[in-house]
C-alpha cells in the first residue's frame, strides 16, 4: 500500500510511534486551502485507509487540489490538515500535518478504549 511509503520516512524519526494502517472505506470531504486560508469549496472523497500519520483517499482524478488542504471524516466535525504525498489517478496519499491522537484515531475507527486492551 502506498501509505507505507509515508510510514517508512517517519519511522526513522519517530521509532516509538505506531503507524498501523486501518482500512475504513468511509466517506469524507476535502476542503482546499485558498488565498488567506479561505475554504470556499468542499469535495467528496472516500477514505480507503488511515493511520496516525496519513490516509489513502479515492477522489475524482480530474479534480485539481492545492498541495495543502483539510480532510473531514463524515460524522466527525474536526478537520485534519493534510499535505499531498503522492497521487496516481483516483488514489491520493496524504500525510497529516501532525500525528493523529490515539483517542481521535479510536473515534474514527469506532473503537472504545477497552476494545484494544482485550
Amino acid at each position: 500500500m502506498p501509505l507505507e511509503h509515508v510510514h517508512d520516512q517517519l519511522r526513522l524519526r519517530h521509532p516509538k510511534r505506531s503507524f498501523v494502517q486501518y482500512r475504513i472505506d468511509r466517506p469524507g470531504f476535502v476542503t482546499p486551502i485558498g488565498h488567506h486560508l479561505s475554504t470556499a469549496m468542499r469535495y467528496t472523497c472516500l477514505i480507503r485507509s488511515i493511520s496516525s500519520a496519513g490516509a489513502v483517499l479515492s477522489i475524482n482524478k480530474a479534480l485539481t487540489l492545492p498541495e495543502n488542504f483539510y480532510l473531514e471524516i463524515h460524522g466527525i466535525r474536526d478537520e485534519i490538515p493534510c499535505t499531498e504525498f503522492k497521487r496516481d489517478g483516483e488514489e491520493l496519499v496524504v500525510r497529516f500535518n501532525m500525528f493523529l491522537d490515539a483517542d481521535f484515531l479510536d473515534l474514527v475507527l469506532g473503537r472504545t478504549p477497552q476494545d484494544h486492551e482485550a
